[in-house]
Formats: C-alpha cells, structure tokens, sequence
C-alpha cells in the first residue's frame, strides 16, 4: 500500500483517477450522484494514498454534519449503556453517526463537550446533564440557543429548561411510590437509603415517593452519594454504615450505581445485607445477582429518546412548537 502524508488532497485523488475534484467531492458527500464504477475507482485510490475526508471542513460549508452528540456524566452505568447502543444502532440506520461523551459529572467536562459538538455542528444531542438541582445554570444553554441546535435531554433535565427542551424521563415520584410500598411489606427494623446528590430534583422526587408510600420513618437513614458513586462517595459511605449496621439490614440504592457501590463496601466488610436497586447495577447479571427493584426497559427508552431526537432534528427550527416530554412508567420486579 502506498503511504502518503496527510497533505493528500482531493487534487491528487482526482489526478489519478483522471475526473475533477468535483467528481472527487461527491463520490465522498454525495456518492448517488457519481456512477459505481467512477466511485469504486476513487475510493481505491483514496484507500491506497491513506485519504480520509476532513469531515470538519465539510461541516463548516454545510448546514449541518450527520453527527449526534450524547453527553452523560456515566458511560458505566448500565441504563444508560443499552439506551446509547440502541440510539446508536438506530442512528446508524438513518446515516448518522454518533460521538459520545463521558463527562464524569465534571461541569467542565460537559461544558467542553457541547462546545466540540456546536463547533462540529452536530444535527442533534442527547445530553443527561451532571446536575439538575435548582443552581446549576451552565452557560452552553446560549450556545445551544444561537446555534439552534436539537437537543433532547435524557432522565434529567437542566432545572426550569425541561419545559423548554423535548426530554424523556422516568417517573421518579412512582418509583419512590413503588419502592415505599415494597419496603413497607418487609420484616426489617433497619433500612438504609443511599440518594443520589441531597438537592437533585430526582433525589427529591424519589425520596418524597418513599415517604408518601411508607410514612413510617423511625427506622430509615438516608445517606447521599453523586450519581457516579466516586471514591470520596465510597470512603464517606464505608464509614457511615459500620455506624448504622445491624444484621440483615436492607440497602436501597436510587441508581445502579450506588447499589453497586454499597454492595462492594459490604461484601468487602463481610456484612449481611438485603438489596433493592433502581434499575440493575453494572454486571448484575454476570454475577448472578438477583436484586429486587423497580426495572426500566433501556432497549425501548433508547427506541423513544432516538424517535424524539429524530423528530427535532427533522421538524422546521423556525416554527413554534412545544417540546414534548415523555414519562416512562417502571416495572417493579421481586425476587
């Protein structure tokens, strides 16, 4: 194979397969419009010289790229796992490409992210924000405003922009209602919650849930963590429960994630404990863990969020319209 530099251009492409440099252009951005014998030529040769289209530079002469953004603050977390491969599956069905990024709940982090995708002018994002708590207003809201860019969030929403935005979310009061109502049919003098951040909207919600459903709380601790369950959280929670143990005391993780989190504290304590999770944690079923809780379909929220993000990225940006939000029930599932 032929190795070229990166100076290789679509003048060299189209020298060797004698066609224009226009021909060049639309056997990479429009390939209908150049015969199958002409297109197979000159991606030979761009395959030979190493050519790789600079899809920036296009991006800057079009509208728009084909490129989707998805910005969460935890690709481990596996809700959010199979909704980004469905999305992507069905992106890609549609000639689409998707970008993902983690952002590890660092502000600076999802603020970088929605900058690079703006500037790549990225025909839509799906972006669970790293907080929804009432004082977190970052500035990309106004990039994405001037831009016009389709943004659709997922599970949360940037506090009073969830109106303003189309966005799918769980029903987070009736998972509280949900949980509160299995814990209050269980023999146990000892529950311990383990909540997303204290001031999240939907550590709020869920927690209100709980109460409204299971008034009695003489025998509830709530304890916080960030959504990613990071070592600050694991070292703070590891101290808190060999303070509040007693035998066969139940856990309740309001993510995945801490479940997952606090389950390795106990086991690496060697203490009993019995588990209900919203939503499975990372592994679940390759550990064979049978954990009881309340259940959500990512394969269909993934189907719903790509449907959601479509029907922006396609409707007339010029037109008033209000943003749909959809609500998704969970299933409550027992072991």
């Amino acid at each position: 194979m032929t190795k070229q530099d990166s100076s290789t251009t679509i003048i060299d492409i189209a020298k060797r397969a004698n066609v224009t440099d226009i021909t060049v252009s639309r056997a990479f951005n429009h390939p209908e419009m150049v015969k199958k014998e002409t297109r197979d030529k000159i991606l030979a040769i761009a395959q030979e010289l190493n050519y790789v289209p600079n899809l920036f530079a296009r991006n800057l002469k079009n509208k728009n790229s084909r490129i989707i953004g998805v910005v969460t603050d935890s690709t481990f977390n596996p809700f959010y796992v199979v909704l980004i491969q469905t999305v992507s599956r069905l992106a890609k069905e549609k000639g689409y490409q998707v970008m993902i990024f983690d952002s590890d709940s660092d502000e600076k982090a999802e603020q970088t992210a929605i900058e690079t995708l703006v500037s790549y002018k990225a025909s839509g994002i799906l972006l669970s924000p790293v907080r929804d708590d009432k004082d977190y207003q970052p500035s990309y809201l106004s990039l994405i405003e001037q831009h016009r860019v389709p943004l659709v969030f997922v599970d949360r929403a940037i506090y009073r922009y969830g109106e303003k935005y189309p966005g799918l979310y769980l029903k987070n009061f009736e998972i509280g209602t949900l949980t509160g109502k299995f814990l209050s049919k269980q023999d146990c003098d000892n529950i311990l919650i383990v909540s997303g951040p204290k001031n999240s909207e939907i550590s709020l919600s869920r927690l209100s849930g709980i109460y409204e459903s299971f008034p009695s709380k003489k025998n509830i601790n709530v304890l916080y963590s960030s959504y990613i369950f990071n070592k600050n959280d694991e070292i703070y929670l590891r101290e808190k429960i060999q303070e509040l143990y007693t035998p066969n005391m139940f856990i309740v993780g309001l993510n995945g994630i801490i479940t997952a989190g606090m389950y390795k504290i106990t086991s690496d304590l060697k203490l009993s404990c019995r588990y209900f999770s919203v939503d499975l944690p990372p592994y679940a079923d390759t550990y064979h863990l049978s954990i009881s809780g309340v259940h959500h379909d990512s394969v269909y929220l993934g189907k719903l969020t790509t449907e959601l993000l479509f029907s922006e990225i396609e409707r007339d940006q010029n037109k008033e319209h209000e943003p749909k939000q959809i609500f998704v029930d969970g299933q409550l599932v027992v072991y």
